[in-house]
């Protein structure tokens, strides 16, 4: 249920993690396209805290409004949304039942999730996105699997560093009883 805090901590996660969207780290020099945001451990934060869907929301509202406000491109913004999507369902899933080993197998199922199925992605997309073959792609695969492995690891470092520390301010009221 949306009760008025949960919708104001949506409202406030999605547009922070939009304005950290605005960081973005090449973590490979060779391929600068793929640059690091941190805007997912924001996203990861609500998705553990509230539900995977509450994460979903979070995540689809921040992507809008950096395809609206910033980038314009709606292919980079769906593949961005995917990443996202398979790093934090599966982790807050597992995560569901809040100990601190299936937290951690939630992050790493999550970045397996998200690194695996990107791979898979880039290679249906990215063809008919930048009219390359797939041989192209295929030379691409080792540095877009490394940054997404890569990436998704510093967000659980982060997240598992900071989500014990605001879990109690943001945890839902039912939680609290």
């Amino acid at each position: 249920m949306l009760n008025a805090k949960r919708v104001a901590i949506i409202g406030v996660f999605a547009a922070l993690a939009f304005v950290v969207m605005y960081i973005e780290i090449p973590i490979f020099p060779a391929v600068n396209f793929l640059k690091y945001d941190p805007s997912d451990i924001l996203v990861l934060l609500t998705a553990f805290i509230y539900s995977p869907t509450v994460g979903v929301i979070v995540l689809a509202i921040k992507d809008i409004l950096f395809f609206i406000f910033k980038s314009q491109d709606i292919v980079g913004i769906a593949m961005n949304f995917a990443a996202g999507a398979l790093f934090i369902v599966p982790a807050a899933i597992i995560y569901g039942k809040k100990n601190r080993f299936r937290e951690i197998l939630g992050y790493i199922i999550g970045t397996v999730a998200a690194t695996g199925g990107m791979a898979l992605l880039n290679m249906i997309v990215v063809p008919y996105y930048w009219k390359i073959p797939l041989e192209e792609v295929f030379k691409l695969l080792p540095w877009i699997i490394g940054f997404n492995a890569i990436k998704f690891s510093i967000d659980s470092v982060i997240n598992g560093i900071i989500h014990r520390r605001v879990k109690n301010i943001l945890e839902p009221d039912e939680a609290k009883i």
